[in-house]
């Protein structure tokens, strides 16, 4: 399984032995260390940081229909997505639906088809749906209800239990009556003349859709943002298999020098033995590197919808880019701008709001029409005579058992907790990008201590492999300098992963995660 965060392989201390050096050298190199330990750990402990929940805790569930609780438009019910990118320990789940195998695959491509068949961007495009059927709901309390009936019915009465009996009213000598035919088919119309809380309700629903829309922005920046990091990871472990690959290369260029050597009578069993075991360690690292290259490429495929175990080759390159940054406040200003998250918790508060203006409402008059039309007589055929009724009703309310006062009081409440989440989001979209920043920076001066230690380890391993073949010394020497290779070789991989996930992490705090590119 992949995880955002990178993981730094194991064994990676770098050591200079090389007595050949030159002091400035071994000082340069020794300040290279430094600072590489220091940078990877600081982007190590911010790429692993716990994802931040404060959003998805502290947000209830907001209704999206009409004020009655109990009404059906009420059962559609969201929770705001969270603030935060999703590249700081969150996972995208895997795709819903499965594309055709490609053989090649760039980061664009990538991120098309997993909004096209992630489960998290299909759920959200049903989650908008949903919410345009509440809309519908919540509207046809202000459209016209049009109803038809008809029956043909063969009736019998006992007038004892209406009163008539026997004795008290003069002609009736039986209380029994029928059967009779009785017929009657006519079209019924209810129309609202005037609602102020079912006019509420159908702005909220409104605002509803356009929040349900927003989320669904939302969905696809965290899963275009889940697809890129996982691209980043099956770059970075296909680059570390490459490292191992050459490091297996240099143990058995170096197992044959020390066997030449041993065969000239300069080196001993020892020596080759010394060198038999390094390659052994190599090749088991690149296993390794090999079984991680295949994890993560069935986690990108497993995130983007493509079948699983079919082989493709990426085709954007992982490179060290410096960009131009604008000045972190303008950066701020731009991602509470384009963040989706900021919009949707202000939809949030506009749903509320309706919500609330729509529960007053059910305290004033309402004003509906009501008529029909049909026929009515013993038979279709037999008397039918055309007949009609048509009122305007006048509903006041007057006392419901507090009903309206508890609807207030929760869409109040509502409000109250949409706009104290708005506030956490504005809060948490500031942190994003000045983190991002950060991180940035940090990550930046990374590569280039990686790319100094690469370059200082070739240099000692050259100078190593010369004072051997000159027979000045054992092989111990130049057995340490390929481990400091080594190391650094994929200390090189991991510090240009961590720069480009920072990218990413920058990328997705200003909210353009979709249109990140490398």
């Amino acid at each position: 399984m992949i995880h955002p965060e990178f993981v730094f392989p194991k064994n990676q201390q770098l050591i200079f032995r090389g007595v050949s050096f030159r002091k400035s050298v071994l000082l340069n190199g020794i300040l290279a260390v430094a600072i590489l330990a220091l940078s990877c750990a600081t982007n190590f402990a911010q790429l692993t940081r716990a994802p931040r929940q404060a959003n998805q805790t502290s947000q209830g569930p907001t209704q999206l229909g009409p004020g009655n609780p109990q009404s059906p438009s009420n059962a559609g019910q969201r929770v705001s997505p969270p603030a935060a990118p999703m590249t700081n320990g969150q996972q995208a789940p895997g795709a819903a639906k499965v594309s055709p195998a490609m053989s090649a695959l760039s980061l664009e491509q990538a991120i098309a088809l997993a909004i096209e068949n992630n489960l998290a961007t299909l759920l959200a495009n049903e989650r908008r749906n949903e919410a345009r059927g509440i809309e519908k709901q919540a509207l046809s309390q202000l459209l016209p209800n049009l109803s038809g009936s008809a029956f043909q019915a063969s009736i019998t009465e006992n007038l004892a239990a209406l009163g008539f009996t026997p004795g008290k009213f003069p002609g009736f000598t039986s209380t029994f009556i029928g059967p009779f035919k009785n017929f009657d088919a006519r079209v019924r119309l209810q129309q609202t003349i005037f609602s102020l809380s079912a006019l509420r309700n159908v702005q909220a629903g409104r605002a509803g859709v356009r929040a349900a829309e927003l989320e669904e922005s939302v969905a696809r920046e965290q899963v275009a943002a889940a697809t890129a990091l996982a691209y980043l990871e099956t770059m970075r472990a296909d680059l570390s298999v490459s490292a191992a690959q050459a490091n297996v290369t240099l143990a058995e260029t170096l197992l044959k020098l020390a066997r030449d050597q041993r065969d000239a009578g300069i080196a001993t069993g020892v020596d080759v033995t010394r060198a038999e075991t390094r390659e052994a360690q190599e090749e088991v690292r690149l296993s390794q590197a090999q079984s991680d290259s295949e994890e993560a490429r069935l986690q990108l495929q497993r995130i983007v919808g493509l079948p699983l175990g079919s082989p493709f080759t990426l085709t954007d390159p992982l490179r060290f880019a410096v960009e131009t940054l604008p000045a972190i406040e303008t950066a701020v200003a731009t991602a509470e701008d384009n963040r989706s998250e900021v919009r949707v918790a202000q939809a949030e508060v506009a749903v509320n709001d309706y919500q609330k203006r729509a529960a007053r409402a059910e305290q004033l008059p309402s004003l509906e029409f009501l008529g029909d039309y049909g026929v009515s007589g013993i038979t279709p055929l037999t008397s039918a005579l055309p007949t009609r009724t048509y009122a305007v009703q006048l509903n006041v309310p007057i006392f419901n058992g507090g009903l309206t006062r508890g609807r207030i009081q929760v869409a109040s409440s509502r409000e109250n907790q949409a706009e104290l989440q708005l506030a956490s989001i504005r809060g948490q979209v500031e942190e994003d990008v000045r983190l991002a920043y950060a991180r940035l920076s940090t990550s930046a001066e990374t590569v280039r201590a990686a790319d100094l230690l690469v370059t200082l380890a070739e240099r000692e391993l050259e100078m190593s492999r010369d004072r051997f073949r000159a027979g000045v010394g054992d092989n111990i020497e130049l057995v340490t300098a390929q481990v400091a290779l080594a190391n650094a070789r994929l200390d090189q991989v991991t510090a240009l992963a961590l720069y480009n996930a920072a990218r990413l992490n920058l990328a997705a705090a200003l909210g353009r995660a979709q249109a990140f590119r490398w």
